[in-house]
């Protein structure tokens, strides 16, 4: 592959710990600052320093959490190996680089403490495709998981080791974002049957959301006029792009059978698993609409609703990385691991408390104590509807075409 590094992640642990240690030793560069031995010594190399050129590129390696453990190795917390490492480095090296599969908090703060590093590369399973977000003099970045894009960075590299901030996409982000704000907050001042204390203050916070937003874009298009001054103009800079794996690419038989054969053993490894008596803090779909009638015979209409069925068809039920995304579930209730495998039929769908943030419960209780989420923040969607998994979805729309109807009467036929 003529890869220069790579650091140990934690599903690259999941194929043992001798296959990585005999690869190291065939020359597989593999980096890792924090696993070690008994002895508590690095099991692998912990940093790496390239020429390129002129410049002397220095590249640390971080694992993320891992469990369980292979027997004997011990995850030292990057707050005690990383310090001394860059402190190290940082003279020897004209820029540093630090391959990170560290949850985004962790690689937010060390970019907040480290002002000498340049740029992470990070590697978290469910961000996607990240463009480069400045964090102090760090840049932060990664592409999507599984392999479905190549991400390329086109490095200009002055002495002065500043970079030049990127501030073009992050401009149409804020832009896509107050759009939505004012989309949101038009909804919220219609409903003049909830303009109760609770739900005033619910205003008030996207109100401050939007104001947050506009001082943050004014900023933006106030340094874009200003313009680069005599000594800003050697700051660094940088062009990114991320490239799919194109869609048209013949499957190769050998690695459908092998894919196709691991698909199963999940299935039939987490199939054994039903059974157990678990509780279900949620109400499911049937609790809703026996109050929300209409609004729950438009639901049924909508591609929620066969959700997921999409998983049965591929024989994909009890896929623990699928299952979340196609069930009911809820972002401030997460189902266990023993509650995804044995789902009651109400559930099997991505039903109403996971986009009016449930449990449905006690709200079927105690309606005017506990009210659900009426509005459905664009985060919510994003945290099934991500770039790799739907890269063409658009929030105001597809929730234009989910919103329930206000009235009796459900229309029929619109779908997400």
């Amino acid at each position: 592959m003529k890869v220069d590094a790579v650091a140990v992640g934690p599903l690259d642990l999941a194929s043992g710990l001798a296959l990585l240690t005999s690869s190291q030793q065939q020359g597989f560069p593999w980096l890792s600052a924090n696993l070690l031995d008994q002895q508590g010594l690095p099991l692998f190399q912990p940093l790496y320093i390239k020429k390129i050129g002129k410049i002397k590129a220095g590249i640390i390696g971080l694992t993320g959490a891992v469990s369980p453990l292979p027997p004997g190795v011990t995850l030292a917390d990057w707050r005690v190996v990383f310090p001394a490492l860059i402190e190290k480095i940082r003279p020897q090296c004209d820029i540093l680089i630090l391959l990170s599969s560290l949850s985004p908090a962790e690689n937010q703060e060390i970019a907040r403490q480290f002002p000498s590093l340049h740029l992470i590369l990070a590697a978290g399973r469910q961000s996607g495709n990240m463009i480069p977000q400045q964090v102090n003099n760090t840049l932060i970045t990664q592409t999507a998981a599984q392999g479905k894009y190549q991400g390329i960075l086109s490095i200009d590299w002055h002495k002065s080791g500043r970079w030049e901030q990127v501030k073009g996409e992050e401009l149409t982000e804020l832009r896509n974002r107050l759009g939505a704000l004012d989309w949101q907050l038009l909804r919220m001042r219609k409903r003049e049957d909830l303009q109760q204390p609770e739900y005033l203050d619910k205003i008030k916070l996207v109100e401050k959301d939007r104001e947050t937003v506009t001082r943050q874009i004014e900023t933006i298009e106030k340094g874009l006029t200003t313009g680069l001054s005599g000594e800003q103009e050697t700051a660094c800079s940088l062009n990114h792009n991320f490239l799919a794996l194109q869609r048209s690419l013949p499957e190769a038989p050998e690695i459908t059978a092998i894919v196709t054969g691991i698909k199963q053993q999940i299935h039939d490894l987490h199939a054994n698993r039903i059974g157990k008596k678990v509780q279900f803090p949620l109400v499911g779909h049937e609790g809703c609409k026996s109050c929300h009638p209409a609004q729950g015979s438009f639901w049924q209409e909508t591609r929620h609703a066969r959700a997921y069925q999409t998983l049965v068809d591929q024989k994909q039920a009890f896929n623990l990385t699928c299952l979340p995304c196609h069930v009911t579930s809820s972002p401030v209730l997460a189902l266990s691991t023993d509650q995804l495998l044995s789902l009651p039929p109400t559930l099997q769908a991505v039903g109403c408390e996971n986009c009016h943030t449930g449990p449905g419960g006690s709200h079927a209780g105690q309606p005017e104590q506990f009210q659900m989420t009426k509005q459905v923040a664009e985060k919510v969607c994003l945290s099934c509807h991500t770039q790799e998994r739907d890269h063409t979805f658009d929030y105001q729309k597809k929730l234009a075409l989910i919103a329930c109807p206000t009235g009796q009467a459900a229309t029929k036929g619109r779908r997400p």
